[in-house]
């Protein structure tokens, strides 16, 4: 009877040990950018790690979706994607929050995104080639520039223009380029001055040679507060005269709060949320996870998801009449 009791138990453990070996299937996450800029470089760098703090250890394997500034991504996750935990995305902070703003092609809810959370926050800045004749912030203000921009609706081209509108700037900007990638070449070769609406962070990662040897100059970034990063760089804010124009510069501010968030689709099972959210945050303080980035010169400031889902809630709860005059802006913005 003890021989048939152990047998049964022996079977029973064996049984368990191979359920938990079982390898889980791919993990697919999608990239809303073309590889090589600092969003693609900051996804890989996730896609390496991740899968090795999910039950099963999944392969995560990552794939570029560019276009439209990130909004094909962004539909195609809230409305396509598989919604059984087998799928996530590098969804833009601003890039979310697009439809509340008025943009007619962006078809879905920030706040119903299942929010995992974001490696790094964002630091949008003004770049601009080194031997440029534009040294200072004033100078970036007040004197024509030549900037390479994207789709309509993509931050390097949304940028200049909102700063044209609301701080009187002459930026000129040179469109249809896909991504930073293929901006950043476009400066090397002279046929643009330089770019706003980048990330400083990116930058680092994507062209540590443009940092190391000086080639650009950073001459304002667009946050609440001077970066600690940048702390003789002025900040957008230091030049707004107008209260009106000072207020919707802060809900801009807010939108990209935390940079490059990571989100499952809507109707995801509240129980794979929860694994993938532990498994990002177990992720972001690992030592090997940690050593990547640091060898690739990527800075990692997470956040939550739960931080990034009440960031939504709150920008969604702005009252409607600001909402509505920053709506204005970037429906000009993205003519």
């Amino acid at each position: 009877m003890k021989t048939i009791i152990l047998a049964a138990a022996l079977a029973v453990a064996c049984a368990g040990a191979a359920r938990a070996q079982t390898p889980r299937a791919p993990l697919s996450l999608v990239i809303g950018t073309s590889a090589g800029g600092g969003y693609d470089l900051y996804g890989r760098l996730a896609a390496r790690h991740l899968g090795r703090f999910l039950p099963g250890e999944p392969q995560v394997v990552p794939s570029n979706m560019p276009g439209a500034g990130q909004l094909i991504l962004a539909n195609w996750l809230y409305a396509v994607a598989p919604r059984d935990g087998s799928t996530i995305g590098q969804v833009p902070s601003t890039t979310a929050f697009d439809g509340l703003f008025g943009n007619a092609q962006a078809h879905y809810d920030a706040t119903k995104f299942n929010w995992i959370g974001s490696l790094d926050g964002y630091i949008t800045v003004a770049a601009v080639w080194a031997d440029s004749p534009i040294k200072t912030a004033a100078d970036f203000l007040t004197k024509k520039v030549v900037l390479g921009g994207g789709a309509p609706a993509s931050d390097v081209t949304i940028w200049p223009k909102l700063v044209n509108s609301l701080l009187g700037a002459k930026l000129e900007i040179v469109s249809g380029y896909v991504g930073t990638a293929q901006i950043t070449l476009a400066i090397e070769r002279g046929e643009v001055q330089g770019m706003l609406g980048a990330d400083w962070h990116g930058i680092e990662l994507s062209k540590p040679d443009w940092v190391r040897d000086r080639k650009i100059r950073i001459v304002m970034q667009f946050v609440g507060e001077r970066s600690a990063d940048l702390p003789d760089t002025p900040t957008s804010s230091e030049f707004v005269r107008d209260p009106r124009a000072a207020e919707i510069l802060k809900l801009f501010y807010a939108r990209q709060l935390y940079g490059r968030p990571l989100a499952a689709p809507p109707g995801t099972p509240p129980a794979k949320i929860a694994e993938l959210r532990a498994a990002f945050w177990a992720m972001a303080h690992d030592a090997a996870f940690l050593a990547d980035a640091a060898k690739l010169g990527a800075v990692v400031d997470a956040a939550r998801g739960e931080d990034i889902q009440a960031l939504a809630e709150k920008v969604y709860a702005t009252p409607k009449e600001l909402i509505a005059q920053a709506a204005d802006e970037l429906r000009r913005a993205s003519r």
